[in-house]
C-alpha cells in the first residue's frame, strides 16, 4: 500500500484506488490521522482484512 498526505476537497478525509495487487491512497492530515485514514479504507475494502498491512510512504511525504 501506498499512502500519500494530500490537501483533498471539502468533505472528502481520503481517496484511493485499488490496484487489487496494491493499493494507492492518500488521506488529508488537515481532516485525520493516517490511522483513521487506514481504519476507514478498511471498512471500505473488507479485503484487506484486519491483518497487518505492509505501508509504504510517498518520497518527500
Amino acid at each position: 500500500m501506498l499512502v500519500e498526505q494530500a490537501a483533498l476537497s471539502e468533505g472528502s478525509v481520503l481517496v484511493y484506488k485499488d490496484y487489487e495487487k496494491h493499493v494507492r491512497m492518500a488521506y488529508d492530515p488537515a481532516r485525520t490521522t493516517e490511522e483513521g485514514a487506514l481504519i476507514l479504507l478498511r471498512a471500505r475494502l473488507p479485503r484487506l482484512g484486519n491483518g497487518r498491512i505492509r505501508v509504504k510512504h510517498r518520497a518527500g511525504v
